[in-house]
């Protein structure tokens, strides 16, 4: 069975939690201490600081997810006859990009072959859940890390505790989720949020990719990777939204000074992960617990509910520009008027024709994976109700 290289980069710089997630991980397997006790501490340093070496990652993911007790056995005709099995087997091939570069032909084949019946396994499982594009890729991780026969009940468990929500009917729990990045990003800045909003970025498609993929569809770099899923195994669902708020706080300053414009926007904040080295990550990492620490899933409906007021206030405020104060190398503070309130017509003709051209091929997509149940079918105008509804 192949499964990601264990080698370890970080022995010589983090010596002390590898000593001390390896004395932990020894002290259970000799049953000198309890399960109970090995994941609190686990779980610690999940958070902060991750597990370091893919050896003890395996491990401890291991200890840490509590999964069922289930015979997968399957025949493979039920396999290859489930509703979703060709479009499972699509996206798993277009993954190539996802395996180290140093993994054969054949081992990437292997592991494609693999992770096509772990899906539809779990998918077989519980027949109220509904395959989405993104899924794959995170269950490709635990493969990669796992194995076959570890990650296949580690997968089923994290996809009742963290992504069922994104396999629902119909997109509307995913949107409700998603909604609540402004409001984050409002908590922690508030000029940043009101120029996104005033930029039409405020329905933040751009971090749609990051939320329901864990961010593995975004990021080329395997180490950031299992970092962020070391954190986000052992943290609320929602927790890629607080990492999304803190990106978009780390990096208000480039933020403010983009055009306040959606097109300009939009793409600068799409990408803005891949740019993001692993010490600022656990900056990032660091500031996204706090965060959800003042401000829990409890409080987001209320948070939702400020930033539904104060964006009803700007659309109708008579002030249509924003002024900013920046400091230059002279010490010498600058009033900056940002642009309208109302991007440029032609911005929002872009927007909404990015918006549609998308929202044809998601339901193309979704329609070709419905096709034993038209009734499942969606219209563009479903797609844009269920996305931009209020």
């Amino acid at each position: 069975m192949v499964t990601i290289n264990n080698d370890n980069n970080y022995d010589s710089e983090v010596p002390s939690v590898i000593d001390n997630i390896k004395l932990l991980i020894d002290r259970y397997n000799q049953k000198k201490i309890q399960r109970k006790y090995v994941k609190r501490k686990l779980i610690f340093y999940a958070q902060t600081s991750g597990f370091k070496n893919n050896v003890y990652r395996k491990q401890a993911w291991d200890l840490i997810v509590d999964t069922p007790s289930y015979d997968y056995s399957i025949d493979q005709n039920l396999i290859e006859s489930h509703q979703y099995y060709e479009q499972i087997k699509m996206d798993v091939i277009r993954t190539l990009k996802r395996f180290p570069p140093d993994y054969s032909d054949s081992e990437r084949s292997d592991l494609q072959d693999d992770l096509i019946l772990i899906i539809t396994k779990v998918l077989l499982k519980h027949e109220e859940l509904h395959y989405y594009q993104g899924y794959h890729d995170i269950s490709l991780t635990f493969l990669l890390v796992l194995g076959e026969k570890l990650s296949l009940p580690v997968i089923d468990s994290i996809t009742m505790s963290h992504l069922k929500y994104f396999m629902e009917p119909t997109m509307e729990k995913t949107r409700d989720s998603l909604a609540y990045l402004m409001p984050l990003i409002n908590c922690v800045n508030s000029e940043c949020a009101e120029y996104m909003e005033r930029g039409d970025t405020g329905h933040v498609i751009f971090a749609l990719p990051w939320f329901i993929t864990w961010y593995s569809h975004v990021l080329d770099d395997l180490s950031v990777i299992l970092r962020l899923y070391d954190l986000f195994i052992v943290s609320h669902y929602l927790m890629p939204i607080y990492v999304a708020a803190e990106i978009v706080n780390y990096y208000a300053d480039e933020v403010l000074s983009k055009n306040c414009e959606m097109s300009c926007l939009h793409q600068y904040l799409s990408y803005l992960p891949t740019e993001i080295d692993e010490n600022t990550w656990e900056e990032i990492i660091r500031r996204a617990l706090y965060l959800f620490e003042n401000h829990p899933p409890d409080t987001l409906e209320n948070l939702n509910h400020e930033w539904k007021i104060k964006c009803e206030y700007m659309e109708h405020s008579s002030d249509k520009f924003i002024t900013r104060q920046t400091f230059n190398k002279n010490n010498n503070y600058n009033n900056q008027q940002s642009l309208s309130k109302k991007p440029s017509t032609l911005s929002r003709i872009a927007f909404w024709g990015v918006t549609i051209a998308i929202g044809g091929l998601a339901i193309y997509v979704w329609n070709q994976t419905q096709l034993i149940d038209s009734s499942k079918y969606i219209s563009l105008g479903d797609f844009l109700n269920q996305l931009y509804r209020t």
